[in-house]
């Protein structure tokens, strides 16, 4: 027998109110222990509510208080390891103290980002943990919200030429130890692989890469300079087309994970050898590149120490009342190790 059941009523303030005849603003105060509610009532309306499993509405309580503790995250893809490592970290430290978290993905889109933080400015978040996309499409869309009081925190990636903090770690330096770890291979026709303009994480990989060229006294080649979208496709046909040119390559510089597996998925398909032919180095995403199943150098960025710092300087800003100028960017240390 097929019985379709009503969908139960949420329990409101005005359904308590009614039942002990008095008015939802009282019961509201009781709720919030209000000085100017009488002990008796309190504990009447406590009562009452525990018994008839009322739970406030956040949302509505946020608008009245003008505080959700809520915060949101935007991340660019669910598929790196590197991002859900780092949302654990915002996770677990945001629940330590006292906040929830809303995770937003944005898909390297400008568009579905400017949907994302319209959504979190709507529930009306505290404050918002943001790995933006490239550009500065959305910069009016950051300074309107900030204006609207909605406090930030860019992670991972920083923006240029405005006033957020930031935690990051020290890409161009990482991107330098990275690329002499290569040359200390014994390698010297070593491709960059990935973007190397727009957002500050792109660009500071690439002059680490090319500073440690120069120190090392290998000159740079700008064949050896390869852009690619965010995503294994691109890559692996990029890889693929360089290979088939014969173009000399011994060593590779990724700026991420996907881009990574795309070209070493490459280098094996076009029957080179891992680490024998081309050196592999990256930053990223270590799940999916293991999945080659090759020897390869990774920057270790410690997400779960980028998005445990995220939360806390954000929280720091959204309660301190200290002025925000005179808190600083955090940089997490990173380590090349060999997987």
């Amino acid at each position: 027998m097929n019985i379709k059941s009503k969908p139960r009523k949420k329990l409101t303030l005005k359904d308590i109110a009614k039942l002990i005849s008095v008015t939802p603003a009282t019961v509201s105060k009781a709720l919030r222990d209000s000085d100017d509610i009488s002990a008796e009532m309190k504990e009447k309306v406590k009562k009452i509510a525990k018994e008839m499993g009322y739970r406030p509405n956040i949302l509505a309580r946020s608008l009245i208080s003008n505080k959700s503790r809520i915060l949101g995250v935007l991340i660019p893809d669910l598929r790196i390891s590197f991002f859900s490592e780092a949302v654990r970290g915002m996770y677990e430290e945001a629940s330590r103290k006292g906040y929830e978290t809303i995770l937003m993905v944005h898909d390297e889109s400008r568009d579905k980002e400017k949907q994302k933080l319209e959504f979190l400015s709507d529930i009306n978040v505290d404050g918002i943990l943001l790995n933006a996309t490239g550009g500065k499409g959305n910069y009016p869309l950051y300074n309107d919200l900030a204006e609207e009081g909605i406090k930030f925190v860019c992670w991972d990636r920083k923006l240029e030429d405005l006033p957020f903090k930031s935690v990051t770690i020290d890409d161009k330096k990482a991107s330098y130890e990275l690329t002499t770890k290569i040359i200390n291979a014994g390698r010297s026709n070593i491709l960059f692989l990935g973007p190397n303009t727009g957002i500050p994480v792109a660009k500071n990989r690439f002059e680490g890469y090319k500073l440690a060229l120069k120190e090392h006294g290998i000159p740079f080649k700008s064949s050896l300079v390869v852009q690619t979208f965010r995503n294994f496709n691109d890559s692996y046909k990029k890889m693929c087309s360089l290979l088939k040119k014969r173009i000399k390559i011994d060593g590779v510089v990724s700026v991420g994970g996907l881009i990574t597996y795309g070209a070493g998925k490459a280098i094996l398909d076009n029957n080179y050898s891992i680490p024998e032919d081309v050196v592999l180095g990256e930053f990223g995403d270590n799940d999916i590149v293991s999945r080659l199943g090759v020897p390869f150098y990774t920057v270790n960025q410690n997400p779960y120490k980028i998005g445990k710092a995220s939360v806390d300087l954000l929280i720091k800003i959204i309660e301190s009342k200290e002025k925000e100028d005179s808190l600083h960017n955090i940089i997490i240390e990173s380590e090349i190790i060999k997987r």
